[in-house]
């Protein structure tokens, strides 16, 4: 038996240092209908995930987490609600309902019949740097996460054609990606231009380019505005996912937001590989 009981207490171990606490809920509108591609999440921190399609999220955490900071749920098309948590909060089935607002729908836009197609971007397809997206080893956590690129359009309307990034690696079965277009405000992405979410499915593809047909969104752009990426949904199998990181990247600027409620970090003379196609009159 002396030999014995050391050999269980080195097995016990790490379970006793790995003990994990769980937030986990699930978020509804008004009738009581999930939400799917909700983005929850700490505010100012990378914690964070976006809830399923059914609407139900969970994150992890090693040891007990800050609770003076406020849980975010936010999604398009709702009012976002922050909610200070407590310690019986933890490992207790949480319930959010959100309540819709009204969006102002963009004014619909006559194309001339004299456009041209306009390319911008970057389109190195071999970089040095390559971010990956899931980074956690639990499942969700790192959901929300967003690639950004600045995009100067230029004056006059500009009607999005496309949106193209390439992936540097990928090993999940299917990812669900959504494309946010944003204003700038002192030098950070800040208002949604878009009125509604675009989705997009991606499925069995390893690596290279990815292209969304965005026709069909009747998005019309000027000015100078990021382009971005947001990594919210993942089959169960997989672990890597990364976009190529182009640096140096003269007069170009690259935005990343690693968690579903963190704030934009900002890296000038980088970007990464993305293009978007417009048609414009000049």
């Amino acid at each position: 038996m002396k030999k014995i009981f050391p050999t269980c207490c080195l097995i016990l171990l790490p379970f006793l240092v790995h003990a994990e606490y769980l937030i986990y809920g699930k978020v509804t509108d008004q009738q009581d209908r999930p939400i799917p591609f909700v983005n929850v999440g700490f505010v100012g921190t990378s914690i964070g995930t976006v809830s399923s399609m059914e609407g139900e999220f969970r994150l992890y955490f090693v040891e007990m987490p800050n609770l003076s900071i406020p849980l975010r749920i936010s999604s398009m098309g709702f009012e976002p609600i922050e909610v200070m948590l407590t310690e019986e909060s933890i490992g207790e089935l949480m319930h959010f309902q959100l309540k819709e607002n009204l969006i102002q729908l963009q004014e619909a836009v006559v194309k001339s019949g004299a456009l041209h197609t306009k390319t911008y971007g970057n389109e190195d397809e071999k970089t040095a740097i390559k971010t990956n997206l899931a980074i956690s080893t639990q499942p969700g956590m790192n959901l929300g996460s967003e690639i950004g690129r600045k995009f100067r359009l230029g004056d006059g309307p500009n009607y999005v054609s496309s949106l193209k990034f390439f992936v540097a690696f990928n090993n999940f079965d299917s990812l669900m990606i959504r494309v946010n277009f944003y204003e700038l405000e002192s030098g950070k992405p800040t208002n949604v231009l878009n009125t509604k979410p675009i989705l997009r499915l991606v499925a069995n593809h390893k690596n290279g380019w990815v292209t969304f047909d965005l026709e069909d969104e009747n998005l019309v752009l000027s000015g100078t505005i990021v382009a971005s990426i947001e990594w919210v949904g993942a089959s169960k199998r997989g672990n890597a996912f990364g976009l190529n990181i182009s640096m140096p990247a003269v007069f170009q600027t690259h935005y990343y937001k690693y968690g579903a409620q963190n704030s934009w970090k900002v890296f000038p003379n980088m970007s990464s590989s993305m293009v978007l196609v417009v048609e414009r009159e000049d």
